[in-house]
C-alpha cells in the first residue's frame, strides 16, 4: 500500500528552507530601506537649497529666502528661520545623520548664498558631502 503525503523530517526541511530564505530578505530589504531614506534624503537637501535659490532669484514675495536645520527638518523659509513668514519644512528620516547645515540665505536677483556649506549626510555605511559654493553652486560628493 502506498502513503501520499509528507514525513515530519520533510515538512520540517522545508519549515527551515522558509525560514531561511524569509531572514535573508528580511535583512536585504532592511538594508534597502535605509539606503533609499538616505538617498531621499539628499535629494530633499539639494532641491530645498535650489528652491530657496530660484525664490531668492525671483524675488518671490519680496523676501529673504534660505535653508535651515531645525532639529530633524529641513526648513526652506522666507524671512527668517525662527519665525518664517512662509516655510515648507521636510522631515528628515531617522536613519540620516546631517552634519554642519547652518543657516543660508540667498541673494535676490543673483543667488549667492550668505556663505559657503559643506553639509554631511550619513546612513546605511555611505557618506555624501552637498557643498554650496560662494556662487550659488551645488555639488554632491
Amino acid at each position: 500500500m502506498k502513503s501520499y503525503g509528507f514525513s515530519l523530517i520533510e515538512l520540517i526541511i522545508v519549515i527551515a528552507i522558509i525560514m531561511i530564505i524569509g531572514v535573508e530578505a528580511t535583512q536585504l530589504g532592511g538594508s534597502t530601506l535605509l539606503s533609499n531614506n538616505l538617498e531621499t534624503d539628499k535629494s530633499m537637501l539639494v532641491s530645498s537649497l535650489r528652491k530657496a535659490q530660484n525664490y531668492a532669484m525671483a524675488e518671490k514675495n519680496n523676501l529673504t529666502w534660505g535653508v535651515c536645520l531645525t532639529g530633524r527638518i529641513i526648513r526652506v523659509f522666507g524671512g527668517s528661520c525662527a519665525s518664517p513668514s512662509i516655510k515648507n519644512d521636510y522631515d528628515l528620516s531617522n536613519s540620516t545623520v546631517i552634519s554642519g547645515l547652518s543657516t543660508v540665505t540667498f541673494s535676490n536677483l543673483r543667488g549667492e548664498p550668505s556663505g559657503v556649506q559643506s553639509v554631511v549626510l550619513t546612513g546605511n555605511n555611505k557618506t555624501y558631502t552637498i557643498s554650496v559654493n560662494l556662487l550659488g553652486g551645488i555639488q554632491i560628493n
